[in-house]
């Protein structure tokens, strides 16, 4: 296990990508565990392991059913996309 950094300087690195996304497509990873091994919270800040992969969505994010129906449509898509063809 290496040292722990922030997430975009992990982006900007040799085991990120070749264009580092913005600043929230970078939170969004973080929280939905897109990179092996996960992010991790420190305060108010993301920082993740500076040999940590991007895997991508390995399963679909459950969602609360506390919800309304139309919020709930909607984290469903931002999360998971959009389900049209």
């Amino acid at each position: 296990m290496g040292q722990l950094v922030s997430l975009a300087e992990w982006a900007a690195g040799p085991n990120g990508f070749k264009e580092p996304p913005c600043k929230a497509t970078l939170h969004r990873i973080a929280k939905t565990r897109q990179t092996y091994p996960p992010a991790v919270k420190q305060g108010r800040r993301w920082v993740v392991d500076e040999e940590a992969r991007f895997v991508g969505m390995v399963e679909r994010v459950e969602i609360s059913n506390h919800l309304p129906a139309g919020a709930r449509t909607l984290v469903e898509k931002a999360l998971n996309g959009s389900k049209t063809p």
